[in-house]
């Protein structure tokens, strides 16, 4: 096995840190929003930890009938508006997603196999989500004195 590098599973938990800190600031119910952060986490490391292998005989059998190529090109067009107009969380999600990759990208040179990327991508991921949520909760109610300022 090789030296582990950690500067990108420091990377990925730090932005994983600072995406927990801003989505601890937001007044939307709690419950669901953290709901659907853990499990998009999740969903991302499992998407990072284990690719799909028939995907580009998939994507060319959708794309050689003119009904997949038309809907496609209708979907990419929504995507698109979409991206524009909620371009702050596009940038969001492609920041964490690109943090994701270069730490399995690292993983996969390490040799690791891919529970235990998954293992390793979730609770990094988890733990820097969670910690960067509770240290601004306990900020923003006093709790936690080295913060207030």
């Amino acid at each position: 096995m090789k030296k582990t590098s950690w500067l990108s599973l420091t990377l990925l938990f730090v932005t994983y840190f600072i995406f927990g800190w801003k989505l601890s600031e937001f007044d939307v119910p709690p419950h669901l929003t953290w709901f659907l952060a853990i499990a998009s986490i999740l969903l991302l490391s499992v998407a990072l930890s284990f690719p799909l292998k028939d995907t580009k005989a998939l994507m060319m059998r959708w794309f050689s009938s003119d009904v997949g190529a038309f809907i496609s090109i209708i979907l990419g067009a929504f995507v698109a508006v979409i991206v524009v107009a909620w371009l702050h969380l596009f940038v969001t999600c492609l920041v964490l997603t690109s943090a994701g990759a270069l730490a399995r990208l690292d993983i996969q040179l390490y040799g690791w196999k891919n529970w235990r990327a998954f293992a390793v991508l979730a609770t990094i991921s988890l733990t820097g989500v969670g910690l960067g949520g509770a240290i601004e909760f306990w900020s923003k109610t006093g709790r936690l004195g080295i913060f207030q300022w």
